[in-house]
């Protein structure tokens, strides 16, 4: 029994070493060749992009369903409520105090994304949930329907599903991409595919915010909506691009290696290399000496 437990974690040792050693080759002959390097890292980028992207907008039409769901179940009461207070929170959070049926006197919150469509006086139409008390909306400003709510998380839908798309596509020629002089003619499908997604799903988010805010609100939500992808991608882009330049200008030097006889710019470059290499001790040198003769007092 011992020894066929022993064989087991030999061969499976075994296993994951040969595994290993297949992956850490594979990994250092893609490393040597740093064209081969920028579609994987484009691929994980991207990856970096859509997911996040597609979670949200995922999120967004499982929470606009259940909300719609829970909102068409209710049995709402409508009065009249005093506003006793107002804070700015990415909107406006009102505190607005009413009676219900029994005359009985409460005070709730509610959000107001858009409060620009019409003026917030003190007295405002409210109605109420007589089962949640605390569940109120002011009528005219709060209520979201839900095709306008689904129509307007087609923007982080499109663009993570067009990341995705664009990743899969670069994942499954990515030998050809980085052996190719012209890679946007081999991506052209992808890039085409995406493109056609993300346009959709922008249009969708246009049409449910014009749905729920009204044409006047497409240009602040158009400038909300492009800062905050610019500040998300800004952290994945410019890092994977510095990285693929680098990369690119070193492949660049490496294929035009510096002889005697070049002038010009990369010449210099190479000469400057050269000196810099030749001012740092080499590992040989720093290592240490084994065979020193250590002197011995008399």
């Amino acid at each position: 029994m011992t020894g066929s437990v022993l064989e087991r974690i030999t061969r499976w040792l075994e296993r994951m070493n040969a595994l290993g050693r297949t992956w850490a080759t594979r990994a250092w002959s893609t490393a040597r060749d740093p064209l081969r390097v920028l579609p994987i890292l484009a691929v994980v980028a991207l990856l970096f992009i859509g997911i996040p992207y597609t979670a949200t907008g995922l999120s967004r039409v499982a929470r606009a369903s259940m909300h719609w769901r829970a909102e068409s179940g209710v049995q709402w009461h409508r009065t009249v409520g005093t506003v006793t207070g107002v804070r700015e929170n990415d909107g406006l959070v009102v505190r607005v105090q009413f009676r219900d049926d029994q005359d009985h006197r409460h005070v709730a919150k509610t959000y107001l994304a858009d409060p620009s469509k019409r003026w917030l006086t003190m007295r405002v139409p409210i109605r109420f949930d007589p089962n949640h008390i605390d569940h109120i909306e002011i009528v005219g400003y709060s209520y979201r329907g839900p095709v306008a709510a689904l129509l307007i998380a087609g923007a982080p839908l499109g663009v993570g599903i067009a990341s995705l798309v664009l990743a899969v596509g670069l994942w499954r020629r990515r030998r050809l991409v980085a052996v190719s002089a012209t890679p946007i003619a081999i991506l052209r499908r992808p890039i085409t595919l995406g493109l056609a997604i993300l346009v959709g799903g922008i249009g969708a988010w246009a049409a449910g915010t014009v749905i729920e805010r009204g044409w006047r609100a497409i240009a602040s939500s158009t400038g909300h909506l492009v800062s905050t992808i610019f500040g998300d991608l800004l952290g994945v882009v410019v890092p994977v691009v510095a990285f693929a330049l680098g990369a690119l200008v070193t492949a660049w030097l490496a294929r035009h290696r510096h002889h005697e006889q070049h002038h010009g710019l990369l010449s210099r470059a190479h000469g400057l290399i050269d000196r810099a290499a030749e001012m740092v001790p080499s590992p040989e040198d720093l290592a240490p000496q084994d065979d020193v003769e250590v002197p011995t007092g008399r």
